[in-house]
């Protein structure tokens, strides 16, 4: 057997990584974390509870890291071209894309639901939440105002509120709910507006 390269053993602690969060996420998704302990945790990955604290410091590590990718994908829907600017077709295609994810991430979907109705798990993540959440509710925000907008704080937080229960309805029944129709309403909503 010839040794590995350097580009190898990346490539291999990679997916390796990305496995334990894949098993994270769906084992917090369906079981909340704390229910969940490190050894299920890395028997759901198929390593060793050893290898698993090689990549990850501990369960907090983890949810914090799965929750910096999560806000890292949803800002990247939210300003595709990175200039912090919120344009109207953004707005539609977010909607587009938030959707898209969540129904092709039920897994991730129910575990961001869980992280929000558990005030305790919350705490842990308080800082990142503070962290994630700024730039992208300064864009809606500064948008809303550019808009025109009566009172752009309670549009940001009317769509916050328009969004975290679609998903919520739609991932306690992903088969029944019209999570489609439901996106088309909310664009046509805010189409009405210039």
């Amino acid at each position: 057997m010839c040794p590995r390269t350097k580009e190898q053993f990346d490539l291999i602690r990679e997916n390796k990584k990305e496995q334990i969060l894949n098993a994270a996420i769906e084992c917090f998704g369906t079981r909340g974390y704390y229910s969940v302990t490190i050894s299920q945790l890395a028997k759901h990955a198929g390593i060793s509870k050893g290898l698993l604290y090689n990549y990850f410091s501990s369960k907090e590590d983890l949810l914090k890291q799965i929750f910096q990718s999560l806000m890292r994908d949803f800002m990247g829907f939210l300003d595709p071209d990175e200039n912090g600017i919120l344009e109207k077709h953004e707005l539609f295609e977010y909607f587009d894309k938030v959707f898209d994810f969540l129904q092709n991430n039920i897994s991730l979907g129910k575990m961001y639901i869980s992280i929000f109705s558990q005030p305790s798990v919350q705490t842990i993540l308080n800082e990142e939440i503070v962290v994630a959440s700024r730039q992208p509710l300064g864009m809606m925000l500064r948008y809303f105002e550019s808009q025109g907008f009566e009172d752009p704080e309670v549009e940001v937080a009317f769509l916050g509120t328009l969004f975290s229960g679609a998903m919520s309805e739609f991932l306690s029944d992903p088969e029944h709910f019209p999570l489609e129709k439901i996106k088309i309403k909310i664009q046509n909503m805010y189409n009405m507006y210039k």
